[in-house]
């Protein structure tokens, strides 16, 4: 019923309203809708009110003064409106509340928009920060990338230092006594580090294609032997040694080893 007589007194006033209106419940059956055109002065308003199932009310005025008075749609004359006085005057009392509560509303919408404005310049500061952050985090990426490959390059350079140095060394046991017998069992231990660096490549391989590890920088540290297998010093779950040690240890005693200091 409530809905009903909302929309009633939508209907009867949106006929002659100013364009600013304000429907309110004010409690149970009692309604009250005020419409005001605050572009004149003193302001123009129409008030319909209602009070349970009591007469319907409609009021015009300029300011305070009383315009005109219609009940269900029936003029009051002018000798009779001191009969209404009462209800007059409690339509006046609602009606200054509603016109309080609308200048309320309205600052308080005015707030919101202005917040909403400082809301959104703030979030565009943000987006432009990150876009800042992204690019600097980019930079950052390339420049840690070119450190990787560097250090990468310095260590080839080792290991070539390091080859270098054992060639040196072998040919200086050629220069020595026994220099045949010294000669033969370095090949022998070359061809052994050779084939055990290669046996490590194999191993640093299979650990990236079974997923272990990401790649093969990620490997610190590795030792296999016929007991054990241990991963950058973590043992790895017993399938996984069982598998590589029957894959790669050929006997007992056999170990293997791989460390990069830090």
């Amino acid at each position: 019923m409530g809905r009903i007589l909302l929309l009633l007194l939508t209907l009867i006033i949106s006929r002659n309203s100013f364009g600013q209106h304000h429907v309110q419940e004010i409690s149970g059956n009692t309604y009250l809708y005020f419409d005001e055109d605050s572009s004149s002065v003193p302001p123009k308003s129409m008030a319909v009110y209602r009070d349970g199932n009591g007469p319907l009310y409609t009021l015009h005025m300029i300011g305070d003064k009383l315009l005109d008075l219609t009940v269900d749609g029936h003029q009051v004359p002018s000798d009779s409106m001191s009969r209404y006085g009462p209800v007059i005057k409690e339509i006046k009392v609602q009606v200054e509340r509603s016109r309080v509560q609308a200048r309320l509303d309205r600052q308080q919408a005015e707030r919101d928009r202005e917040q909403a404005g400082r809301d959104r310049e703030q979030a565009e500061r943000d987006r432009v920060q990150a876009e800042k952050d992204r690019e600097q985090a980019e930079r950052d990426r390339a420049q840690a990338e070119k450190e990787r490959q560097q250090a990468g390059r310095d260590q080839e350079q080792t290991v070539r230092d390091r080859e270098q140095a054992e060639k040196d060394r072998e040919q200086a046991g050629r220069d020595r006594e026994q220099a045949g017998r010294d000669r033969e069992q370095a090949e022998r231990d070359r061809k052994r580090a050779a084939e055990d660096r290669a046996i490590m490549q194999n191993i640093m391989d299979d650990l990236v294609k079974d997923g272990l590890v990401q790649d093969k920088e990620s490997i610190h540290s590795l030792k296999i032997n016929s007991d054990e297998m241990i991963l950058n010093g973590k043992p790895l779950p017993e399938a996984v040694q069982k598998k590589y040690i029957a894959k790669y240890v050929t006997g007992k005693g056999y170990s293997m080893s791989y460390h990069i200091e830090d």
